[in-house]
């Protein structure tokens, strides 16, 4: 390890994630040649377009809801992934799921499938800022709130269209009852204007007695 990366690694270590433009601020001169070298030393991942990580981050607990919001972008964090974020759904979400206005697309980044789910510019909407800390620097995500987390499954899978399909995702009984916004989802629906939508999210409430 040279000393050109050890003031390198010092300089971006709390950002945990870093693209070339957050290179250039730092070092104008920047050899971009040397992230090809420490990449085959292995010392810092490459992410996907111009985006990088050091090795020892991927890791870290949640560091990939950082890589899902960056590396293709406006998105942000829900259908299964933030289901499960919020304990609605009982299973263990291996891939990244992420909402997007740009085409949908999917990235592997070291063991992780990052997907990206498009949606209508007038679909993007309730997410909020979620706070995570690395190496002792705060970093903020965007990730779905509960409502629209339920509702962006229901709109990207629309097979779940009957009891036994809708059954059949386990929602956490005590989290739909006691911590959604019932009164939000239905302004959220609202602003989908989806007749078919606003039946699955009924029959959802009928399933649980909400």
């Amino acid at each position: 390890m040279n000393l050109g990366f050890i003031k390198f690694k010092e300089a971006l270590l709390q950002q945990g994630l870093f693209s070339i433009d957050h290179i250039r601020l730092l070092f104008p001169a920047f050899n971009t040649d040397n992230l090809v070298n420490w990449q085959k030393a292995g010392y810092i991942l490459k992410l996907r377009n111009k985006w990088y990580c050091f090795r020892e981050f991927l890791t870290t607990t949640d560091f990939s809801y950082l890589v899902a919001n960056n590396i293709y972008a406006p998105s942000y964090i829900s259908h299964q992934e933030a289901l499960m974020y919020y304990g609605l759904i009982p299973e263990h979400i291996v891939d990244s799921v992420s909402i997007t206005t740009k085409k949908t697309a999917s990235f592997q980044v070291g063991n992780r499938i990052y997907r990206y789910y498009s949606i209508s510019p007038k679909y993007f909407f309730g997410y909020e800022l979620k706070e995570m800390m690395v190496n002792g620097l705060k970093r903020n995500f965007l990730m779905a709130d509960k409502e629209k987390a339920v509702l962006d499954l229901l709109y990207i899978y629309d097979f779940y269209k009957t009891t036994r399909d809708i059954s059949e995702l386990r929602f956490n009984e005590l989290v739909l009852e006691n911590e959604v916004d019932w009164g939000k989802m239905d302004n959220y629906l609202g602003k989908f204007n989806i007749k078919t939508l606003a039946n699955r999210v009924n029959l959802l409430k009928k399933i649980y007695d909400l």
